[in-house]
């Protein structure tokens, strides 16, 4: 019965999601970063993923440009780098991993101080 549960919730997603793309579209694209973010918060939103890439490559200065690019998770920057056919030259899009990288690394290092200091 559990799997039966699963099962069925995993083909309600997945109409929900076509349904969304499909009819929702410029909703979407209005709330694209929320999208964007949740969509890679669960591996099985793969259409929605696939959506909102070939969004980011048709508009690569937006996507690497705003200011909730430093806050995207790892496995969502690394569908969008990994693709051949980002219109942007290549330069800008490593200095600005290069800057998300450096963000990440000094919000682990204040949070290890934080963690420090309420344990001392």
């Amino acid at each position: 019965m559990v799997m039966t549960c699963e099962f069925l919730f995993e083909e309600l997603a997945k109409q929900l999601e076509t349904y969304l793309i499909e009819t929702k579209a410029s909703w979407l694209r209005l709330h694209f970063s929320k999208v964007f973010q949740k969509s890679f918060q669960n591996i099985k939103f793969q259409e929605l993923q696939n959506w909102c890439n070939d969004i980011i490559v048709k508009h690569p200065e937006k996507f690497f440009g705003s200011e909730d690019f430093i806050s995207i998770q790892v496995n969502a920057l690394i569908s969008v780098i990994k693709r051949d056919d980002l219109q942007m030259e290549e330069i800008k899009i490593w200095k600005r991993v290069i800057e998300w990288e450096l963000h990440k690394i000094q919000a682990f290092h204040l949070n290890l101080k934080i963690g420090l200091m309420i344990i001392f």
